[in-house]
């Protein structure tokens, strides 16, 4: 997470050899459990693949998100948060909210679901959890048409 991550990019390529990251400026609905965060998330983000490991590059486009608090709180930017791969997002949300744990925001996009949890006090980061399967055809159509939308 970084005010500005186009350093940060070209350092990225520059130690793992890479040729390019893709960037995106984006428009994410999001269901949220914080009171305050009412409004989409505006955000820039640039994916690294580096093997099995994918970094993202986050850059909040506003200053009305959990992006934009972290850094408030963190100026020079860092780990925001951390994702884990998993198979049934259901099951495994179960099992997080089984724990205790309290769901910050989640959302759907076009390659998958994700849902963060609140996992600062313990680990000094956000976990996010997500899987790799698509919405199905009608959701995904209607999420393209709200990533598209010109204001």
């Amino acid at each position: 997470m970084y005010k500005d991550f186009s350093k940060i990019a070209e350092k990225i390529k520059d130690l793992y050899g890479m040729s390019e990251i893709r960037i995106i400026d984006s428009i994410v609905e999001v269901n949220t459990f914080i009171e305050e965060l009412t409004e989409p998330l505006k955000i820039k983000v640039g994916f690294a693949n580096i093997g099995s490991t994918m970094i993202e590059l986050f850059q909040p486009l506003d200053d009305k998100s959990l992006y934009s608090e972290f850094l408030e709180k963190n100026p020079e930017g860092g780990i925001h948060h951390v994702g884990i791969l998993v198979t049934d997002i259901e099951k495994e949300a179960k099992k997080w909210d089984e724990k205790g744990l309290k769901r910050m925001i989640s959302g759907v996009l076009p390659t998958n679901r994700f849902v963060y949890y609140d996992t600062r006090e313990m680990f000094g980061y956000v976990t996010e959890i997500l899987d790799n399967v698509p919405p199905p055809p009608k959701m995904l159509e209607e999420i393209m048409k709200r990533l598209t939308k010109k204001e």
